[in-house]
């Protein structure tokens, strides 16, 4: 897998805790707890878009994947600098776009309220804005095995999740089931959009593998994904019904309730190749 760059040391904090067991006896613990701050998105130096609640872990990354999957630039190169500031608590990411995109985005106006880390449309004035056509799905066969390595090796690859137990993670999986990326957030939408931004970064090609995630997978989720072109989603939880009519248009494969050993393919079950048979 692909190591990150950023120290984890700002995305968690250790915090006291009593323990309190079933017998009446307690403890004193200290446990590592997700840290989550606002980060301002400001656009083009005078344009404040909105607040998210992220974790402070691969911000670059997010800033990239979120102006892709909201639909404020309509590529990669759209987008032209990001710098992201930190004064005491208040974290700000100084985004530069292109001025075509820039214009769209004055038109559709600021965000209406907070983003938090746990909802991917708070805010959004019209589900237009996410709402999009989608080039059509690569075949990019994918076999049942890879899907199994890759939700089998996943644990051991969430860093953050290791000392804190409460972040969501959105992984990249090669055809084979080896992870190349991970990226965790306690936002689920925050992981995804950090996921497509460093795939876009290093130029990943979607054919060439597939997506995990390890939150449920609403309707959001599905169309943050087919904003890079991942045909293979899988999720540890159920998708939402719309979640599943949108995949379905899309000719996504959509697997649900994911375990290594076993799993639900919701539609889309063409692109799999399953295991031999004696």
């Amino acid at each position: 897998m692909t190591r990150r760059p950023d120290s984890l040391s700002s995305a968690h904090v250790l915090r006291h805790a009593i323990q309190i067991r079933s017998d009446g006896g307690q403890e004193r613990l200290e446990l590592g707890i997700a840290e989550e701050i606002p980060l301002t998105l400001i656009f083009n130096e005078f344009h404040v878009y909105g607040v998210m609640m992220v974790t402070p872990l691969d911000l670059n990354d997010f800033v990239l994947g979120f102006v892709l999957t909201e639909k404020i630039v309509t590529s990669p190169e759209g987008l032209l600098a990001c710098q992201i500031e930190r004064h005491d608590g208040d974290w700000q990411a100084h985004i530069r776009i292109s001025g075509q995109d820039f214009s769209r985005l004055i038109r559709r106006g600021q965000r209406l309220m907070t983003g938090g880390s746990g909802c991917g449309v708070c805010g959004v004035p019209s589900l237009e804005d996410i709402r999009g056509t989608h080039a059509a799905l690569p075949a990019s066969p994918i076999a049942i095995a890879s899907i199994r390595r890759a939700l089998a090796a996943l644990p051991e690859q969430q860093i953050l999740n290791q000392k804190v137990h409460m972040v969501h993670a959105a992984a990249w999986a090669r055809a084979d089931g080896s992870i190349q990326f991970v990226r965790e957030d306690v936002g689920r939408h925050n992981a995804l959009d950090k996921l497509v931004g460093i795939l876009c970064m290093s130029r990943a090609d979607p054919e060439g593998g597939f997506c995990l995630l390890t939150s449920r997978c609403s309707f959001e989720m599905v169309e943050k994904a087919l904003t890079f072109g991942i045909a293979t989603l899988v999720a540890i939880s159920s998708p939402t019904d719309r979640a599943i009519q949108i995949a379905k248009r899309a000719d996504m494969t959509l697997i649900g309730n994911a375990r290594p050993d076993r799993f639900s393919v919701f539609c889309g079950g063409h692109r799999l190749i399953r295991p031999q048979t004696s």
